[in-house]
């Protein structure tokens, strides 16, 4: 009797419990107000904080600039700020002894930069922006090479915000990465014309980050970094890459953080002078990844594979072209070796702007070299442009051409291309580019009145295919000339999709 008693008060007790969530439970299709609003599909928020950090400037390119823009939705009518702040290098620690009394090896914060004389989370220039959609280009607070940047915006600046890493001219030649724990990089190897690669580690965050850097080459994994680098709250270190790759012809470096986040930056160059350029990030390993901004004068381009697994991958390459799909190797796969990078010549391809589009049996990531002045240019697998892409720093004049390759791997795309100048510039009026299903289309982007750099708005129309973006800069007239920068374009958002929820009664579970 007893037991069955302790049962029955089992009983009631469930049956209270599920009363009262049913007289609680979210009724089908509410929701709130915008901003903090979820209902039972998922919703969207507003963005009201973006962070970002750019790292010190490129040997033999002088004083770092960032160039910034907001693009806020329509009707926005609330202020906003961005903050630009120094981050200084860490200060290097002295090795470890080991119980022989010999060096045992790097430590944390290890790094061969110098300490910058601006303390961590030094005073930065907050600038307040009284206009939307105006592009703004101010020198970084610590310019030289001891210095990072980080750049945070709140408020309607945070809508649709994007920075750039620019020369004095406003050329962008690297878009300012977010803090994440598991980044890609893609590149050409020691022997391929980059004799020298840096690895940019900083942390804007408030606690240390242990980072761990894979490299792999096509010789296969490189041990040379198995040790955790610690990089300090609002410090940066950085390491030559090039002294564990010698003799390699592509490099690719996974940056990944068992605690906290870093800024990943990488940047290839000559053993000395100018005619270095930065790595665009690469989308993390899928079986399928789209790499865009391949020109008309691309033909002695170079497509990079990185198979992370321990699989062989067979990779199909189809190339997006005016005239339609190309398959540049033909109908049957290549072969990429597991563990390990590849290169493949793309002299196929010809006369004709492109995007690749490479299907594998295992998750590979990918870039394209193309040369040019100094080691060349660069592209990666991108993500699509959502919402609106933006890319900031665009240079007038000096004899080069601004234009945008963009490319439809699934159904039709049209897209608006807008211009922002410099306060008190003159902008175009926007231009529709019509882009085919399964084609590539270059678009030659007009300038605004007087010569001063501009960003680029580029806006998938409602109901288009997958677009992917990316930027390119040329000598001379149009996009046939030589390639001098490579920017995928990525998204600024101005919504955030949140994660849709569910009915669960879980949590009054016994």
């Amino acid at each position: 009797m007893k037991r069955l008693a302790t049962f029955g008060v089992v009983l009631v007790a469930l049956a209270v419990l599920y009363v009262a969530a049913w007289q609680t439970l979210p009724r089908t299709g509410s929701t709130v107000a915008a901003g903090g609003a979820t209902s039972m599909a998922g919703s969207t928020a507003v963005v009201t904080s973006v962070s970002s950090a750019c790292p010190p400037p490129g040997p033999g390119t002088g004083e770092a600039h960032v160039a910034m823009v907001a693009v806020p939705s329509q009707g926005t009518t609330t202020a906003g700020t961005a903050q630009l702040s120094a981050i200084p290098s860490a200060p290097a620690a002295a090795p470890a002894a080991s119980p022989s009394g010999k060096p045992a090896g790097k430590t944390a914060g290890k790094t061969a930069g110098k300490t910058a004389a601006s303390p961590a989370g030094g005073a930065g220039a907050a600038v307040t922006f009284s206009t939307a959609d105006q592009l703004t280009v101010l020198a970084a607070p610590a310019a030289t090479q001891d210095g990072g940047t980080e750049i945070s915006a709140s408020g309607a600046m945070a809508q649709g915000f994007e920075a750039e890493e620019a020369t004095a001219a406003g050329l962008g030649t690297l878009s300012c990465p977010h803090a994440g724990a598991d980044m890609w990089f893609v590149g050409a190897g020691t022997s391929a014309g980059a004799p020298v690669t840096r690895l940019y580690l900083m942390n804007p965050g408030a606690v240390a980050a242990s980072v761990e850097v894979t490299i792999i080459t096509d010789s296969g994994v490189q041990q040379g970094l198995n040790t955790a680098i610690t990089v300090g709250p609002g410090q940066y270190v950085w390491e030559n890459v090039s002294q564990y790759t010698a003799g390699s012809v592509v490099l690719a470096l996974q940056v990944q953080t068992s605690s906290g986040q870093v800024a990943a930056a990488v940047w290839q160059g000559p053993a000395s002078g100018s005619g270095g350029t930065w790595l665009p990030q690469a989308s993390a390993p899928a079986t399928r990844v789209v790499i865009p901004g391949l020109t008309a004068s691309s033909s002695a381009a170079r497509l990079l594979v990185v198979v992370p697994g321990s699989a062989n991958a067979k990779v199909k390459v189809e190339a997006l072209t005016a005239h339609g799909p190309f398959l540049p190797f033909g109908p049957a796969p290549e072969d990429a070796p597991a563990a390990a990078s590849s290169s493949f010549a793309l002299t196929s391809l010809g006369a004709s702007a492109a995007a690749l589009v490479l299907t594998s049996n295992v998750p590979i990531t990918a870039g394209i070299a193309v040369s040019g002045s100094g080691v060349g240019s660069f592209s990666a697998a991108a993500a699509p442009v959502t919402g609106q892409g933006v890319v900031v720093g665009n240079p007038v004049g000096g004899q080069s051409s601004v234009g945008l390759v963009l490319s439809a791997p699934g159904s039709a795309v049209t897209a608006t291309v807008t211009v922002l100048p410099e306060a008190g510039g003159q902008a175009p009026a926007p231009e529709v580019v019509q882009v085919p299903a399964g084609s590539t289309v270059t678009a030659t982007v007009k300038p605004p009145a007087g010569k001063q750099p501009f960003a680029i708005v580029v806006t998938p129309g409602q109901g288009s295919g997958p677009l992917y973006a990316a930027r390119v800069v040329t000598s001379g007239s149009g996009l046939s000339g030589q390639v001098m920068s490579i920017l995928p374009v990525p998204t600024a958002a101005t919504k955030i999709t949140l994660a849709p929820t569910r009915d669960s009664y879980l949590a009054i579970m016994p």
